[in-house]
């Protein structure tokens, strides 16, 4: 069955009956019809049942011994994924196996990729990345073995799959837009506290140790710290917060209660400013549609820059003549809110839909492994069947036929 196998030979195949053995056995099934007894007839009653079991055997290994002569015949990388007889159980969950494996390190790949093309990092801040591809690689596989088993057409298929991803896009969407209004929360904390210190700033200077302490508890209680510490996890706010350590709490002693307060006199406006862009910024990304490129910032190109796309190990490459790259979008948009796993879905889609991720394609060597496997199940059924049944059968037969 593999590329070196040699042009067949009915004869020199184990699973074969020479002319002179089917001589043989019909010729003593029709002595036993004539001169046996009801038990012996029963007997090769059934010796007639597995020889024709026998004889399926061998007309499935010559149509997939055919089919992969074919297949290499035609050159094809890409081959159809259907083959000439339903594959045997075992098989047939062995290449869902395969398949699930091969789309599940594809897509980590392709995140790896998407987050590498993101120099200055992403904003995934609740985005379960492991749950989000595993759907994706449950999608595709399922799709594909639907298409195996003939249940549906590849467009099916295809269209199946980009309306799951659309629909987990919307949802990763969905739970980092309820993510940022709880950002957009702990940015007002700390903007009414500045506020504050902005109206006060001026009476504390006659008692700045002692005023600033009632200050910083006050802005405690009101949860400061906390809306501090979720302001770190932002990725385009922690810059912000560099200076202004005491935003998190502790216990200062005197000297560090004065810096802090001539760091606030010169800082506190430009940073209430900037959490305010921040909010205009949140504001305007949780009316955004979840297909806007402000959540992913990559796309497929033919050209030379960014990363090279690998194909699905099942399939060895993809369904163009070109290689696809994955690259930044170019196009600058109004705000942005880098997601990692809407880099994936969309990347995903536009494969589907530019059908370079066909579901209905396999490699021609991963084809013509699975037909060797169940190849070698028939070849070794057929050759059981006359080994243990039939021949032990006919050589019993003639020992009682001697006078």
């Amino acid at each position: 069955m593999g590329a070196r196998r040699k042009p067949r030979n009915p004869m020199a195949l184990a699973m074969h009956l020479r002319p002179s053995e089917v001589a043989a056995y019909d010729a003593a099934l029709a002595f036993v019809d004539e001169n046996g007894t009801n038990g012996m007839r029963a007997e090769a009653t059934f010796v007639r049942q597995q020889l024709s079991l026998h004889a399926s055997y061998v007309r499935v290994c010559d149509s997939i011994e055919r089919f992969s002569d074919d297949l290499r015949k035609s050159g094809a990388h890409l081959v159809p994924l259907r083959f000439p007889v339903r594959l045997t159980p075992k098989t047939r969950e062995c290449v869902e196996d395969g398949m699930f494996r091969s789309f599940g390190r594809f897509l980590e790949d392709l995140h790896l990729t998407v987050v590498a093309q993101h120099k200055d990092g992403v904003d995934d801040a609740v985005s379960n990345v492991r749950g989000f591809l595993t759907k994706l690689t449950n999608a595709l596989t399922l799709e594909s073995c639907r298409v195996l088993d003939g249940e549906v057409s590849a467009n099916e298929a295809r269209n199946v799959c980009i309306s799951y991803i659309e629909k987990c896009r919307l949802e990763a969407v969905r739970r980092e837009s309820a993510d940022l209004m709880c950002l957009d929360d702990a940015c007002g904390v700390v903007i009414d506290c500045l506020r504050r210190f902005g109206r006060s700033a001026t009476q504390m200077r006659k008692s700045v140790v002692v005023k600033m302490r009632a200050f910083l508890s006050a802005a405690e209680r009101k949860g400061l710290s906390a809306a501090a510490a979720r302001l770190r996890e932002a990725r385009q706010i922690r810059g912000m917060l560099e200076k202004h350590s005491w935003l998190f709490g502790g216990d200062f002693d005197d000297a560090r209660i004065e810096r802090i307060y001539e760091l606030l006199l010169v800082t506190h406006s430009e940073l209430a400013q900037g959490l305010m862009w921040q909010q205009t910024r949140i504001a305007w990304l949780t009316s955004a549609n979840a297909c806007h490129r402000c959540w992913c910032g990559v796309a497929l190109s033919t050209g030379v820059d960014g990363t090279l796309l690998q194909a699905p190990a099942h399939m060895r490459s993809l369904a163009c003549p070109e290689r696809m790259r994955v690259v930044l979008e170019t196009g600058e948009v109004a705000f942005a809110c880098y997601l990692s796993v809407v880099g994936v879905a969309n990347i995903v889609i536009d494969l589907l839909r530019e059908r370079r991720l066909p579901l209905n394609r396999m490699s021609a060597t991963y084809a013509d492994r699975i037909l060797t496997f169940d190849f070698c199940k028939y070849e070794r059924a057929a050759r059981n069947i006359l080994e243990e049944t039939v021949r032990p059968w006919h050589e019993r037969q003639t020992a009682c036929e001697l006078p």
